[in-house]
């Protein structure tokens, strides 16, 4: 899942288009969210550009655009089972178990010692 940056009313600021490949690799384009649909004053308008003129130019509703300074989209993914994060944590997940079961191992051979003497 993707959340996306909000506006202080909780309204997304862009729209999000995301598409897998076949490779397993992600797309993920945005677009400018305006919310047309509210009263003026609470769209999204944001400042695209400055002409040399001093015209001030916003982004349309739809129009493709970087996220907003200061924000980010959280993306969650589940990774293929092959993939090297998987089987790094595969490693670990062994490398812990052997680890403790030396441990016990260990404290079991010290125990029997202490039991003898």
């Amino acid at each position: 899942g993707i959340s996306v940056p909000k506006d202080n009313n909780g309204l997304e600021l862009v729209y999000v288009d995301d598409r897998v490949q076949s490779d397993g690799s992600l797309i993920i384009e945005t677009c400018h969210r305006q919310h047309a649909h509210l009263p003026e004053r609470f769209q999204n308008w944001r400042l695209k550009e400055i002409t040399p003129e001093g015209e001030r130019v916003f982004y349309q509703d739809g129009e493709p655009c970087d996220l907003p300074e200061s924000t980010r989209l959280d993306v969650r993914v589940e990774m293929p089972q092959g993939s090297v994060w998987n089987e790094k944590q595969r490693e670990l997940a062994e490398q812990m178990e052997r680890e403790q079961a030396e441990s016990e191992a260990k404290g079991a051979v010290e125990q029997a010692g202490e039991a003898e003497e």
